[in-house]
């Protein structure tokens, strides 16, 4: 820790125009240092009394502004343990702007080793779902240029969507085992969209959400931009657990749920049929609205029905094409109960208009005639192969896998021990993402670093994983 750059800070932020109190300088002087850099995300901060005495403030100064770095995202409390840098939601590639200082050299195959270095790290916490096979989008216009009538995508249309667009995303929504009408399906700009089209228009300010206690690192932006308090839920191999959700619903008047209960990200579990129905009784007894999130339950081969089909009538099931079809298309289909379509529809208006009908259009054709289906299968087989190679390379190790998922969930003892090895992989030029990087909020009790697999060169990806596994074997 700098503390005379963090005493500076500190004193300018002091006599700002504001007339800031001692904590929120405080406060405004960590954020400085971490989104610069002087900071790294799974650096321990001081312990409240080292900090304390180092700028001469109170503890509860102290106490308070860490509070606040949490708030923002920019930390994490451990219990027993103390509070850890983050790693900030916005710089997917923050680790990768830190020097590297070696290449990886495995032994086996050295133009896989070079692939990734200090000059050209290799990023596996950021998940690309098998990019390579998404379908070309030169031959997708052109079916469309030859199928006409693209002009009339030019002008505006209805927010929710052109009806055969919405009768695509009902097609879509099927796929994820959600059979519904075209009325429900309301088209937007990505998954990112659809979330916050239905945090922004069925929640208010200091509403209360709840969430796995590890989940999706957008949640906890979009929460803090809509002033949306987030409630972390435990979780064990099994994912959601009912009975935490059902205390908090009754001492924290919960007003949502988001999870994803068939490929949990990033633990990979999958909630049970019978915990489902608990899960929707809780819903129902205590009024909350569900929003399903699960954005990867594609890549499975099989999967259990979504529990927005067990409660239709207060469930949003967000079904992205982007791992199928690619991300630059930006469309997803947001499912919904008729009486959430207006405020949905006045939201998507308010934000970004409509969805791009040319994108939209593309999508819907490739939907149609079977392309998506023939990508996702395709996928499969790559995530297949790539996990066959993880189990076997990170044998001996505590590995969460799914036959065809796009990433694995490496257990660790603890957060210390999630925070090291990011640390040292990074300084062998290969990213991972930590446990604290998915943190609803509160205190982390499982451990563990997320690995992605999407990797279109096989000798980079057993490069990687062979890196990792000496790591570990270092301790």
């Amino acid at each position: 820790m700098q503390f005379e750059e963090l005493r500076r800070l500190y004193e300018e932020h002091l006599h700002d125009h504001g007339r800031p109190t001692h904590w929120e300088a405080l406060a405004s002087a960590l954020a400085d240092m971490i989104r610069a850099g002087s900071l790294a995300p799974g650096e321990r901060l001081p312990t409240h009394r080292e900090l304390a005495q180092a700028l001469q403030v109170t503890v509860g100064t102290v106490s308070h502004a860490y509070a606040k770095t949490a708030q923002l995202n920019l930390s994490t409390g451990i219990v027993g343990r103390g509070t850890f840098v983050t790693r900030p939601v916005q710089e997917v590639d923050v680790y990768a702007q830190r020097p590297l200082p070696r290449a990886c050299t495995t032994g086996r195959d050295q133009g896989a080793a070079h692939a990734f270095s200090e000059k050209n790290p290799l990023d596996m916490g950021f998940i690309t779902p098998f990019e390579y096979l998404n379908p070309p989008v030169e031959a997708g216009l052109n079916a469309l240029l030859h199928k006409g009538g693209l002009n009339a995508l030019s002008g505006y249309q209805a927010p929710r969507g052109l009806l055969h667009h919405r009768e695509a995303g009902a097609l879509w929504a099927a796929r994820f085992g959600l059979p519904l009408a075209p009325d429900n399906v309301l088209v937007c700009a990505g998954a990112q969209h659809a979330l916050l089209t239905v945090l922004a228009s069925l929640f208010s300010p200091g509403d209360r959400i709840a969430a796995e206690q590890l989940s999706y690192p957008l949640l906890r932006q979009l929460a803090q931009k809509l002033r949306l308090q987030l409630i972390p839920i435990r979780m064990d191999k099994n994912g959601l657990i009912p009975s935490s959700l059902e205390a908090a619903c009754r001492t924290r008047s919960i007003r949502g749920l988001y999870l994803m209960p068939s490929c949990h990200n990033p633990t990979l579990s999958m909630i049970p049929e019978f915990r489902r129905h608990e899960i929707v009784d809780i819903c129902r007894k205590h009024d909350v609205c569900l929003i399903e999130d699960d954005v990867y339950a594609l890549s499975l081969e099989q999967r259990l029905p979504p529990l927005s089909r067990l409660a239709p009538e207060r469930s949003c099931f967000i079904a992205s094409t982007s791992e199928a079809l690619g991300a630059g298309l930006r469309i997803a289909y947001l499912c919904a109960p008729l009486q959430y379509q207006d405020a949905l529809e006045r939201t998507i208006s308010h934000t970004i208009s409509m969805a791009p009908p040319l994108m939209a259009e593309l999508s819907a054709l490739w939907i149609g005639d079977g392309t998506a289906d023939t990508v996702v299968a395709a996928k499969r087989r790559a995530a297949r192969e790539a996990n066959v190679l993880a189990r076997r390379i990170l044998d001996g190790f505590p590995l969460e896998t799914r036959t065809t998922g796009f990433f694995c969930w490496l257990k660790l003892p603890d957060q210390d021990a999630s925070l090291e090895l990011t640390s040292a992989a990074r300084q062998w030029g290969i990213i991972v993402a930590d446990t604290s990087y998915f943190a609803t909020g509160g205190a982390v009790s499982e451990a563990g670093v997320r690995i992605a697999l999407g990797l279109k060169d096989q000798k980079v990806l057993i490069g990687a994983l062979e890196c990792l596994a000496r790591l570990l074997q270092q301790g």
